[in-house]
């Protein structure tokens, strides 16, 4: 690899890139030659086909991958080389597939030691004999048998089958044998459309309707009542638990659960928000635009001026976005916070089971992190401490949007 400093801006720094093509040649045949042994293809005993055949097969996909590794190394062999730090991933631009340039978008200085004595609102609650009984009751309101009976009700559970279940049908159901709970709360057309046919309807009968223009006619199956556990000890006995304190231990458990996971995402986002507000950081506009094309698919260039509202409204969001960010791994460096492998594992065996994917493996490192920033960080800034209600607390939650996992 050559390189060479084209621009230096304060808040960029780029660079033309060349990779060395000879030495990617000799690893993607090498590559090619590591499949050799164990490559299948019709004409040809495995292992015995043609190393010109492999390449002309797959040459192209190997040689993506090859190139694919070799510009992630690159960028950050640069970066430490030059002592750069990107703000956001740095932008690639090729001329072809050996040469390109590349632009590193400068880290502000932040120093959180200057923030120590922010104030941060830390919200607790505390679990109640009340709490735990509301949550029995929800666990009650889940776990139920079905009775059939003549004819439905507000509450009825009904299976029917679509009896012209052709292609038009195949548009609004995916299989022709249908549940339909009629106490779902769901402003779905299809769904209202059908409880108006299907409250006070008889067992057995027909019925046809038409919804989102599409006929549906159907034949119900049976019409069922819900039956609920009547008390503690019927419901353990569904549960399979030893006794009512056992539930009521494991209903405690999960709400204080619940409690620390909201305690600890309220005070990261207000650790976030406090800080941002106390040292705002100049985000470039050069960095927030690449930053909307690459999250939005927002081209600033050809936006029209009936759009000038929205745009400000995402460009301000997408700032912010950055500047907590940044934030969020100096946070990482100056509280030391590390994930082992060994947690993680735990982790993800505890919430996710044995088999997860990328994402998922991804989402339990994001929050084990945000854990011990919490964690630390109420060790190290000022605390002003409010308490609310189970009920409060459960409902700032659901008011609330989605976290970003701020893992950079």
């Amino acid at each position: 690899m050559q390189y060479k400093n084209i621009e230096t801006k304060n808040h960029k720094s780029s660079f033309e890139v060349s990779l060395d093509q000879e030495a990617i040649g000799k690893i993607i045949d090498q590559k090619i030659n590591e499949k050799q042994p164990t490559f299948e293809i019709a004409g040809f005993r495995k292992g015995k086909v043609p190393l010109n055949i492999i390449k002309s097969k797959i040459g192209q996909e190997v040689e993506n991958e090859v190139l694919n590794e070799e510009i992630s190394k690159n960028i950050t062999e640069i970066g430490e080389k030059e002592k750069l730090q990107s703000l956001i991933q740095p932008e690639i631009e090729f001329k072809d597939n050996y040469n390109f340039s590349l632009s590193y978008f400068l880290r502000p200085e932040l120093k959180i030691d200057d923030l120590k004595d922010s104030e941060i609102e830390n919200i607790t609650a505390e679990v109640k004999d009340k709490d735990i009984k509301e949550f029995k009751e929800k666990v009650r309101k889940e776990y139920y048998s079905l009775e059939s009976i003549e004819e439905s009700d507000d509450n009825s559970v009904i299976d029917f089958e679509v009896t012209n279940f052709e292609e038009q049908q195949k548009k609004i159901f995916s299989q022709k044998d249908v549940r339909i709970d009629l106490n779902t709360q769901t402003k779905e057309q299809t769904f209202l459309d059908l409880k108006k046919v299907l409250v006070k309807i008889k067992n057995k009968s027909d019925f046809s309707i038409i919804t989102k223009e599409v006929q549906i006619d159907g034949k119900i199956k049976d019409i069922n009542k819900k039956i609920y556990p009547k008390n503690d000890d019927e419901l353990i006995k569904i549960l399979k638990l030893d006794s009512v304190k056992d539930l009521n231990t494991k209903i405690s458990e999960k709400l204080r659960e619940d409690v620390n996971y909201l305690q600890k995402e309220f005070f990261i986002e207000s650790l976030l928000k406090v800080l941002s507000e106390k040292k705002k950081i100049d985000i470039h506009d050069e960095v927030v635009n690449l930053e909307l094309k690459r999250k939005y698919q927002i081209d600033i260039t050809t936006l029209k001026d009936e759009h000038k509202e929205r745009v400000d409204n995402l460009k301000k969001m997408t700032s912010d976005n950055i500047q907590k960010d940044l934030i969020f791994s100096e946070l990482i460096k100056y509280l030391d916070v590390k994930v082992e492998q060994k947690e993680l594992q735990e982790h993800i065996q505890k919430y996710y089971g044995e088999k997860v994917d990328q994402r998922a493996a991804e989402t339990a490192y994001g929050n084990l992190l945000r854990n011990k920033i919490a964690d630390r960080s109420m060790k190290t800034f000022k605390i002003k401490e409010t308490k609310l209600s189970l009920e409060e607390m459960i409902k700032k939650g659901s008011h609330n949007h989605e976290p970003s996992s701020h893992s950079n």
